[in-house]
């Protein structure tokens, strides 16, 4: 039994072996040619592709996204970032922070962070007994032909007469 293990193991090392000097004494090939240390692998290097890669233009739809200032919506949407989960506490610190306003009752933006959750634009949890808020990241890839394509057939603004 020993033996047939040992065999095994000089007739693999042996394979290996043979394997690695097979392959030192031919010469290297790449799509069946000879590979020069001075040739390159990429003879297309220099000429065009023959399928154009697709560009793409990545918008984040929170710079098209206006609040009318000084409204609550604003407030909440200026306060939340996008990687930390806030409390309604810390909520109502930031915005008595950022803009001196401050709420009787913070029951009045629970309507508001409702309906911005509603609509997509922000993201709730329950941690702890507390909900938690955060803006809810929203990147859009627009194909850059697919908008030249659409400025293109876009018809001019007419004014009225």
């Amino acid at each position: 039994m020993f033996k047939r293990i040992v065999r095994s193991v000089f007739r693999s090392l042996k394979s290996i072996q043979d394997w690695a000097e097979g392959e030192r004494g031919t010469e290297s090939t790449y799509n069946n040619e000879p590979i020069n240390s001075h040739q390159t692998l990429n003879k297309s290097v220099n000429t065009p592709m023959e399928r154009e890669i697709a560009q793409h233009k990545v918008i984040n739809v929170w710079d098209y996204l206006t609040f009318r200032e000084g409204t609550q919506a604003f407030h909440i949407t200026k306060a939340l970032d996008f990687e930390e989960w806030v409390t309604m506490e810390e909520i109502l610190n930031r915005v008595n922070e950022l803009f001196g306003a401050r709420y009787q009752n913070e029951r009045s933006l629970y309507p508001y962070l409702k309906t911005l959750v509603d609509a997509g634009l922000l993201e709730a949890s329950m941690l702890g007994g507390k909900m938690r808020w955060r803006k809810k990241s929203m990147l859009h890839a627009i194909s850059l032909a697919e908008e030249e394509r659409e400025l293109e057939t876009a018809k001019p603004l007419q004014r009225p007469q």
